[in-house]
């Protein structure tokens, strides 16, 4: 245990069951001003494809940039963050 060194980069995959419709779920993480009430507390910007945005956490004074990678209608939201 002497040479603990990463051969790649981590990479964190994450799934939830949530018990709505696909289309109000993916509309949940979309607009920023439902998603406030249950992650985040500000963001930039609503998620679309190729955009940059920020998203605040205030209580923990914690920012993060987030890469909108794609939107599948209804069914999938990839972000890098």
């Amino acid at each position: 245990m002497t040479n603990l060194q990463l051969t790649q980069p981590p990479i964190a995959k994450v799934g939830m069951l949530i018990r709505k419709p696909p289309a109000e779920v993916v509309q949940a993480f979309i607009d920023p001003t439902i998603t406030r009430k249950f992650w985040f507390t500000k963001s930039t910007g609503r998620l679309e494809p190729g955009k940059h945005i920020v998203w605040t956490w205030e209580i923990y004074d914690v920012s993060v940039d987030v890469e909108v990678k794609e939107i599948d209608d209804n069914r999938r939201i990839v972000v890098e963050w």
